[in-house]
């Protein structure tokens, strides 16, 4: 008889094999290659089988090739502890869960399953792929030693699992994906691209037509307390790769010696907690979620919390609250001005004012009566009559922003629109209003030709002044206008000129 003892003082029991005290699972590699050569593999993979169809499910000790699990339903649990095992593989299958502790195990392949729950802890893998899975309770990854961890179209089914509603103060645990405390770690890739895929499966008999790339859906995706390789060859590669995930995504003790790559899916109230990014963080297509409690509570401290000692890179990302916007584009902004680019610098300091004059027009818009609808006051008292005073100064306010600031010059970061609005304006608009209005004269006489007119809107632009032509009637408030309008315009090309150039 086998005499492996499990952690609970029992041996194995299963008949050994001829010339060793082990049975086929629990004889080591070497003794099993020395006794039998290549064809231990097939005993080991033919005893694991058969252990699988008596309806076995706890492996402790094993040391297999190949565990290779395919067409499998079982209510119960399947374990695996203590063990070593060069690739295991789960594909088709419908577990109760599929639970891993202290093993060692080069290549995890779970692919086209539902496991209601994955349990990893204590062991040592180099890649662990989860792809195309539906589960139901949670996913951690803890405590373990992997160099690539990998997942594609993993989807959060609800179940009818009860929670702890009793003290209104919970942990998610259900819809819950954890890796936590990893080492050694080069890459974790949510829906990445990896070529050497295919070839891994079909290496193992699986055929696979098209990697599916749905979006990751799971109430909350914590990756914490990573170790990541030190190696310089890996520093300036990215770490982490996000694509297509729908939920909450928590980062948290983590320093990454690379970039943090997000490309689209929809990102709610995500948090960055003791982080520091020593490359770059790119938002790629990201729509940010967040609501009042995430933006008075988690996003004030997010400057702090987080660290990017690169750029912060933002593009066709879409927020659904200015406040988040604002932040988001401030971040950016500070990380490009650190690096003395300070055109890129200005392109996210305009979108941070836009974001924060979305903020301010925002809570104030609804106080402006809708097109076409007859608006009747109603009898106010005193104190409501100057509140409502109060919200129209704030949209006007608002309004007057965006006509001087935003319109004219980008927020002081473009010299180009006031030279074009003003040559726009001088030369082809208010000359146009003279000309039809008639309304400057020489000595009496109105002038004729369109460039008459246009000398004529150039000076008062200009505040030359030379008398020879005169406004009369309406042209006087047009004049006056333009001359204004010149004035304003000039002052504004000086100082964004100034402020592009000279600081």
């Amino acid at each position: 008889m086998c005499e492996y003892v499990f952690e609970n003082g029992k041996k194995c029991g299963t008949k050994s094999l001829a010339g060793s005290k082990y049975c086929s699972l629990h004889i080591p590699f070497e003794e099993g290659e020395l006794l039998y050569g290549e064809k231990i593999r097939e005993i080991k993979e033919k005893a694991f089988k058969r252990k699988l169809e008596r309806g076995v499910r706890y492996f402790e000790g094993v040391q297999l090739y190949e565990a290779k699990i395919s067409n499998l339903t079982s209510d119960k649990p399947l374990i695996f502890k203590n063990s070593k095992i060069k690739t295991l593989i789960v594909e088709n299958s419908e577990l109760k869960g599929l639970s891993i502790f202290n093993c060692e195990i080069d290549k995890v392949i779970l692919l086209a399953s539902s496991i209601a729950t994955l349990w990893v802890k204590d062991s040592v893998f180099f890649g662990f792929n989860i792809l195309d899975i539906k589960f139901e309770n949670s996913i951690y990854v803890r405590n373990s030693t992997v160099r690539y961890l990998m997942m594609n179209s993993v989807h959060h089914v609800e179940g009818t699992s009860i929670g702890e509603g009793e003290y209104g103060e919970r942990e998610t645990v259900y819809g819950r994906i954890e890796f936590s405390d990893l080492k050694n770690v080069r890459r974790i890739g949510v829906n990445s691209r990896y070529p050497l895929l295919k070839e891994l499966l079909e290496e193992h008999g699986i055929n696979l037509p098209g990697m599916s790339r749905k979006h990751v859906k799971a109430k909350i995706f914590l990756i914490k307390n990573v170790e990541f390789d030190p190696s310089p060859r890996f520093k300036r590669q990215v770490r982490i790769f996000v694509r297509n995930f729908d939920g909450t995504l928590q980062l948290e003790n983590l320093e990454v010696p690379g970039h943090v790559e997000i490309r689209g899916g929809r990102l709610k109230v995500p948090e960055f907690v003791h982080t520091t990014i020593y490359n770059n963080l790119v938002f790629r297509g990201v729509s940010f979620y967040g609501d009042t409690t995430w933006n008075l509570t988690v996003l004030p401290n997010l400057l702090a919390e987080l660290g990017v000692r690169g750029f912060v890179i933002l593009e066709e990302c879409s927020f659904n609250n200015p406040t988040m916007e604002e932040f988001f584009y401030r971040l950016a902004r500070i990380t490009w001005e650190k690096s003395g680019d300070k055109e890129k610098a200005d392109q996210y300091y305009y979108l941070e004012m836009l974001a924060r004059r979305k903020q301010k027009m925002g809570r104030y818009m609804t106080y402006l009566p809708k097109l076409g609808i007859k608006v009747s006051l109603p009898h106010l008292p005193a104190g409501r009559v100057r509140t409502k005073v109060k919200h129209y100064i704030h949209l006007l306010e608002g309004l007057f922003e965006w006509f001087f600031a935003d319109l004219t010059c980008k927020y002081g970061t473009d010299w180009k629109r006031p030279i074009i609005i003003w040559i726009a304006m001088v030369n082809l608009v208010f000359p146009t209003i003279f000309y039809f209005t008639k309304s400057v004269t020489s000595s009496g006489v109105p002038l004729r030709s369109f460039l008459d007119y246009e000398y004529f809107s150039v000076v008062t632009a200009t505040t030359l002044g030379y008398g020879d032509l005169h406004p009369v009637g309406v042209g006087r408030v047009f004049a006056s206008l333009e001359a204004l309008f010149g004035m304003f315009m000039w002052a504004v090309f000086l100082t964004v000129f100034a402020r592009k150039y000279m600081r």
